[in-house]
């Protein structure tokens, strides 16, 4: 496992991370799950899921100047990935995955390389202009259905989308079987602004054990950013975007690439 990301860029993210495992002991893999719950979990309202973590340190012997030291240095790494955002077009928050990979088995999902994915974005949404005509109630939809990983490759083709046709609305879909590699995805379509689901399970069986729903303008109307829908909701999605057409799609689409829903 390798990563291109930029040495200053990630250590934003991890000089907080490694300053968690030094004082809790914690595995690098351990403290780097905690913080993506942590993250998720704001985004999404969830308190309990907050809360959890946060029980667990105090069970540990931690007290309470202790744990609110740890909570800092979990949002100082948000900070910090944000801020890196704004001047890298790289995943970071799956390159700092690959560089925990570096020296843990435990990192064990391997993402498209940066250039990679964003040469097949450049060929999924061409510069010519060449796409379906789209509208908000029949929008553009775009898959990676075979193992989104960090969602990289999703957010890579929304950049290019929003150079060429800036104006065609569409939603984006990845499905990844790796909890931790799905929640990822989840906070990288915030953090990059795509709208979209993150289904969590096997594509091939389309029946995930959970969804989550993206959409950072809601938060204009006072909502958080991130959702888990519910049985009813996760029906829906399934059936509107993954009708028998589209599951034989995914079942013939290899690892990594991209697809166009057409809805009917």
């Amino acid at each position: 496992m390798t990563t291109l990301l930029d040495d200053d860029i990630r250590k934003r993210v991890t000089n907080p991370l490694d300053s968690v495992h030094q004082e809790t002991g914690d595995t690098p893999f351990r403290v780097f799950s905690d913080w993506v719950n942590l993250t998720l979990a704001s985004f999404t309202g969830d308190e309990e899921s907050y809360q959890k973590t946060l029980s667990r340190y105090r069970s540990n012997g931690f007290d309470e100047d202790a744990v609110d030291r740890l909570v800092n240095l979990h949002a100082e790494a948000l900070g910090g990935l944000v801020l890196g955002l704004e001047e890298s077009k790289e995943d970071i928050l799956g390159g700092v995955y690959e560089h925990y990979g570096l020296t843990s088995d435990r990192f064990g999902q391997y993402f498209t390389p940066g250039p990679v994915s964003r040469a097949m974005a450049a060929m999924t949404i061409p510069d010519d202009g060449d796409l379906r005509e789209a509208t908000l109630d029949d929008p553009l939809v775009i898959g990676d259905i075979s193992g989104c990983g960090s969602g990289r490759l999703i957010v890579d083709t929304a950049r290019q989308l929003r150079v060429v046709a800036p104006e065609v609305p569409a939603v984006f879909l990845g499905y990844e079987k790796d909890s931790l590699c799905a929640k990822m995805a989840v906070i990288n379509f915030v953090l990059n602004d795509v709208i979209g689901y993150v289904l969590l399970g096997d594509a091939l069986k389309l029946k995930p054990q959970k969804v989550w729903s993206a959409g950072t303008g809601r938060m204009l109307k006072g909502e958080r950013p991130v959702s888990v829908l519910t049985v009813e909701e996760t029906d829906w999605v399934v059936s509107r975007f993954f009708g028998e057409e589209d599951r034989i799609a995914a079942e013939e689409t290899s690892q990594g690439s991209l697809v166009d829903f057409e809805l009917g």
